[in-house]
């Protein structure tokens, strides 16, 4: 039976889906109470694992071998992975969750940025319009939390908007390119890093478990939803859904560790919603 939806209907169902699987992420890591270095690298570890078991399953081919048929493009989009999962583990270690994820939202102007000046992609006025509101909900939020004292964890979360939108616009670039592999490298590239600054046999077993559930299964399987989007939709949209990890984080952190959002927060957090939801709706395919 065929589907109903169309190319960009199910890349819309996609990026939202997997955004919402990811904004779990900052949840887990702060309730495994374990040091960002630690979550780095089981995360890692799990991730690649995860990856090296599904890519034979899925593909027929072992881990290396899909590896070395887009080896360049698999390794700057595993590095920037990396990268970016790195920096939002720190960033929410030094910073509250809301305040991290906050900033995140303002990928779609930097992917759209990106992928305007790597690839020469097209964004839409009305897309542009979307980005607009989006920053200023973010202007909103954030305007609340100015002098704060939590600059690095900030820092960290703008070191994961670049890698994120870098990212969006090269699995733009290489739409045949395997994202599991992808993924699977960034998991090894941050096992790697954080190997040194850890303490792995330090982290107690509901850590553990918790890492084992985030790196294992969703982490991954929102990572490969929101890097398959991109195959139907061009990276500053697929970016727009960040919100929606702005959005939910910040739910999840309000209802199970107490972080109450402030009425900025919210305010900010409705016209952010609003400017995705406008910014979504079907529009001419840029391909």
């Amino acid at each position: 039976m065929q589907s109903k939806l169309n190319p960009h209907q199910i890349g819309i169902l996609l990026a939202a889906c997997g955004v919402l699987v990811i904004s779990l992420d900052s949840l887990g890591f702060r309730l495994t109470k374990a040091t960002s270095w630690d979550i780095a690298f089981w995360f890692g570890v799990f991730t690649a694992i995860a990856m090296s078991l599904l890519i034979p399953i899925w593909t027929g081919k072992s881990f290396l071998a899909v590896v070395r048929t887009d080896r360049s493009p698999i390794m700057l989009s595993g590095l920037l992975q990396a990268a970016a999962t790195t920096c939002f583990i720190l960033a929410i270690s030094k910073t509250t969750v809301s305040n991290t994820v906050v900033i995140l939202a303002a990928a779609p102007a930097v992917a759209a940025v990106i992928a305007r000046l790597a690839i020469g992609e097209q964004t839409t006025i009305r897309t542009w319009l979307a980005i607009a509101a989006t920053m200023g909900g973010v202007l909103v939020v954030v305007s609340g939390s100015f002098g704060s004292g939590q600059l690095s964890g900030d820092i960290f979360a703008v070191g994961d908007i670049l890698a994120f939108a870098t990212n969006l616009t090269l699995w733009r670039k290489y739409p045949a390119m395997d994202r599991m592999a992808a993924i699977g490298l960034g998991g090894i590239i941050m096992a790697l890093i954080s190997a040194i600054p850890a303490n792995p046999v330090g982290v107690d077993t509901r850590a553990w478990l918790i890492l084992l559930l985030l790196g294992g299964i969703i982490g991954p399987a929102g990572r490969i939803a929101v890097a398959t989007s991109t195959r139907y939709l061009p990276a500053a949209q697929v970016s727009l859904f960040g919100p929606v990890e702005t959005i939910a984080a910040t739910a999840w952190a309000w209802l199970f560790l107490g972080e109450m959002p402030a009425a900025l927060t919210m305010t900010g957090g409705v016209i952010i919603l609003a400017a995705v939801t406008y910014g979504s709706t079907r529009q001419p395919q840029s391909r």
